[in-house]
């Protein structure tokens, strides 16, 4: 026999349970996987950009540490290290470290996101016509 469970009573007996569910969801755009090849790098540049859109320096730079991005998308430092070297690999992501006291700051080359990104969508595009275009010709190969 199975008791029902009611979330109210639940979250309300366990604050802990509360905080856990109440957490925002982790969204990133799904174009940045066809651009960098991996959730997990596209997770970090949407949470990069993020960052960036509240950055102080007028040249884009803002502080970033792993313990904020751990917070914010669950990545663990492994993953972000992995993700970081991926996106300075495709020249998407700069880094410096300030000396005192001694921060990470990074920026996003923005120019070469837009250049990664018209590439990606014109090959999907050209993909998709492709697709069309085998399907029609099966199509007029098979009268009925």
């Amino acid at each position: 026999m199975t008791t029902e469970l009611n979330l109210a009573d639940v979250l309300e007996r366990e604050p802990e349970l509360a905080m856990l569910v109440a957490q925002p969801p982790i969204a990133f755009h799904r174009s940045f996987v066809d651009v960098t090849g991996s959730a997990t790098t596209a997770l970090l540049l949407s949470i990069c950009i993020e960052q960036s859109e509240s950055a102080l320096s007028p040249e884009g730079w803002f502080s970033a540490s792993a313990q904020d991005w751990e917070t914010r998308s669950g990545l663990s430092r492994k993953e972000q290290a992995t993700a970081r070297k991926n996106l300075k690999d495709m020249h998407l992501l700069e880094e410096r470290k300030t000396s005192f006291p001694a921060t990470l700051e990074v920026r996003i080359k923005f120019d070469r996101l837009s250049s990664l990104l018209l590439a990606s969508a014109r090959k999907r595009a050209q993909q998709m016509r492709d697709r069309f275009n085998t399907v029609a010709s099966l199509g007029s190969a098979h009268p009925h």
